[in-house]
C-alpha cells in the first residue's frame, strides 16, 4: 500500500507544530510533506497515494494532547473541521480533490488531530502533552506501514 502523511501546521508556533514533528520523525520511514495550512497544494500532494494521513493540531476543546482520528468522507465530518488552526476546512479541500480527481485522490483519507495546550506565536517547541500525543500518532502510522 502506498501511503503518503502530511503534516500541517507552523513549528514556530509552539503546539501548532505538532503535525511538523510527526513528519519529521517518520521522514525516510514513509512519504512524508510539510505544509503551513491546508490549501489546494494537498490535493497535489495526495494524488496517487492509496492512502493519505493527515496530521494537524486542533483546538476543539479536548484535554491537551488528545487525540482524535476519522476518514474524511465528501459532505461529512464538516462540523469536526471547525476548531482546526487554520482557515480553510480540509474537508472542503479533499472533497473538491475527490470532483476535480476521482482517479488520482487516494481511496482512503484519515484525518489525526491533536488537541493544542498552547500556540504562542514565535515559540519553539511542544508542549509536554503534545510532544506524548506525537509519539503515539507516530507509533499508530508505523503500525500501518
Amino acid at each position: 500500500m502506498k501511503i503518503i502523511v502530511v503534516g500541517i501546521g507552523n513549528p514556530s508556533f509552539g503546539d501548532d507544530g505538532a503535525g511538523f514533528e510527526v513528519i519529521k520523525k517518520l521522514k525516510g520511514k514513509v512519504a512524508t510533506c510539510h505544509l503551513l495550512s491546508p490549501s489546494l497544494e494537498l490535493l497535489e500532494k495526495i494524488k496517487g497515494y492509496d492512502l493519505a494521513i493527515l496530521v494537524d493540531a486542533v483546538d476543539i476543546g479536548l484535554k491537551p494532547g488528545e487525540i482524535i482520528e476519522f476518514s474524511i468522507e465528501k459532505g461529512k465530518n464538516k462540523e469536526r473541521f471547525g476548531g482546526l488552526t487554520h482557515t480553510l476546512s480540509m474537508e472542503e479541500i479533499v472533497t473538491t480533490g475527490y470532483e476535480l480527481f476521482p482517479n488520482e485522490m487516494p481511496p482512503k483519507v484519515i484525518f489525526i488531530g491533536i488537541q493544542v495546550e498552547s500556540m504562542p506565536p514565535f515559540k519553539k517547541g511542544l508542549s509536554t502533552p503534545v510532544k506524548k500525543a506525537v509519539e503515539k500518532v507516530i507509533n499508530e502510522i508505523l503500525s500501518l506501514c
